[in-house]
C-alpha cells in the first residue's frame, strides 16, 4: 500500500488561511498572535493530523504532561534518591520527565533551563545546588512554573523552594559526637559558596560555642561531596591534625571515602576516629562499621516539589514559597552508639537558634 503523504506547515497554512509563518510561530508557542488566529491554526493542524493526535492535542490544551528535571550528578546516590520522589509523584499524576545532568557545571543548567523552557515541557524542577539566581527569577518572571529542590537561593517569593533545615541538621550530628564525649572534632564541609555548606558549617561551629569548645580553622576542610573529594580531605586532616578524635561529614558520599582514608592510616572507627555523615543514603547502613547519619527526607523532598510544581501549573496559589523539612539522626556503629547499646536509635529534631 502507497504510504499517504506527510501534512506540511504549508498545508496547514492553506486550511487556516495564515502564512507559514504564521503557522510555525503558533506551533512553537510563541507569543505576538492574535488568539483568533491562533485557533485557527490549532485547528486546522488538528485537523490535517500534522501532528499525532497525542501532540495535536497538545498543542490545543498548551500542555505536554512533561516536566524538566536538572540535576549535576545522576551518579549521586543522593539525587538518585530525590530522582525516585520526584519520579513517583510524577507518574501518579501522568506526568513524563526529561532528565539533563549539569555535571557540576552551574552553566549548564541555564542552557538546559532554556532548552526545556523552549521545548515547552509544562514546568521545571531544579535539583541543582548552584547556579545563575537572576536567570531564574527571570524564568519564573514570565510565568513558568519552577520549583527548587534543596537549594535556598535567598530569593524572595517569586521563587518556590524545597529544603532542609541543615543548620539543624548539623546540630543534631555535634550534639551527638559532642554528647558521646568527643572533644576534638573536625569537620568535612561540601561545597564552598553554596548555601548548604554555609548552613552546616554554621551548625558545627555554633554547636563548638555552646558547649565552650574551640573553633580551629585547620580541623575544617571544605570539598565537593565526591567519595574521592571525602578521602583527600580526610588525608589532609589526618596529616594536619593527627589527635581528631571524631570528624563530621556533610555528605555520606563524602564520608565514605573518608572510612577508607582512616583505614589506609591504620585506625578504627569508632574506637580511634567516630565518623557522623550527612544524608543517609541506603549506602550508610551498609557500611563496615555502619555509618551514623543525618537523615534528609530525600524522597519526600522530591514527591513535594513535584506536587508544588503542578499546583502552579495548575494556576493554584502556593500559600508557602519556602518550604523546610527537618532532619533527623540516625545512630549507627560508627560512633559510640554500638559501645553504649543504642544503635539505630533515631533522635528528633532540636529546634532552630
Amino acid at each position: 500500500m502507497e504510504r499517504s503523504k506527510a501534512c506540511t506547515i504549508a498545508d496547514v497554512a492553506r486550511t487556516a488561511g495564515v502564512s507559514p509563518t504564521t503557522v510555525s510561530l503558533v506551533l512553537n508557542g510563541k507569543s505576538g498572535v492574535a488568539k483568533s488566529t491562533r485557533q485557527k491554526v490549532l485547528k486546522a493542524a488538528e485537523t490535517l493530523n500534522y501532528r499525532p493526535n497525542a501532540s495535536a492535542r497538545s498543542l490545543a490544551l498548551q500542555k505536554t504532561n512533561m516536566l524538566g528535571v536538572i540535576l549535576p550528578d545522576i551518579g549521586s546516590p543522593f539525587y538518585t534518591e530525590l530522582i525516585r520522589g520526584v519520579e513517583q509523584e510524577a507518574g501518579a499524576q501522568g506526568y513524563y520527565l526529561v532528565l539533563c545532568t549539569t555535571s557540576g557545571r552551574p552553566s549548564r543548567e541555564q542552557m538546559y533551563s532554556r532548552l526545556l523552557w523552549e521545548q515547552r515541557v509544562d514546568g521545571l524542577v531544579l535539583l541543582t545546588p548552584r547556579g545563575n539566581e537572576s536567570f531564574i527569577r527571570g524564568i519564573r518572571g514570565n510565568g513558568f512554573p519552577l520549583v527548587v529542590v534543596d537549594r535556598d537561593i535567598q530569593a524572595r517569593d517569586d521563587v518556590v523552594e524545597v529544603i532542609v533545615n541543615n543548620f539543624n541538621g548539623a546540630i543534631q550530628a555535634m550534639e551527638h559526637l559532642i554528647g558521646c564525649g568527643y572533644r576534638r572534632i573536625g569537620f568535612i564541609n561540601g561545597l564552598a559558596g553554596i548555601q548548604a555548606s554555609q548552613d552546616r558549617l554554621r551548625g558545627y561551629q555554633i554547636a563548638l560555642q555552646e558547649h565552650d569548645l574551640p573553633f580551629v580553622s585547620e580541623w575544617v576542610v571544605s570539598s565537593d561531596f565526591t567519595q574521592e573529594g571525602g578521602y583527600a580531605a580526610m588525608k589532609e586532616l589526618l596529616a594536619v591534625s593527627p589527635s581528631l578524635d571524631a570528624v563530621f561529614v556533610a555528605s555520606d558520599r563524602m564520608a565514605v571515602g573518608a572510612m577508607g582514608a582512616i583505614r589506609q592510616d591504620g585506625r578504627r572507627i569508632p574506637d580511634d576516629i567516630a565518623l557522623v555523615g550527612f544524608d543517609d543514603v541506603p549506602l550508610a547502613a551498609q557500611t563496615d562499621p555502619p555509618l551514623t547519619t543525618v537523615r534528609q527526607p530525600m524522597l519526600e523532598m522530591g514527591a513535594l516539589g513535584v506536587k508544588l510544581l503542578l499546583r502552579m501549573i495548575k494556576g493554584k496559589a502556593i500559600e508557602h514559597p519556602k518550604v523546610t523539612l527537618q532532619t533527623e539522626l540516625v545512630v549507627r556503629s560508627s560512633t559510640c552508639a554500638h559501645t553504649k547499646g543504642v544503635d539505630e536509635r533515631r533522635v528528633r529534631q532540636v529546634d532552630d537558634e
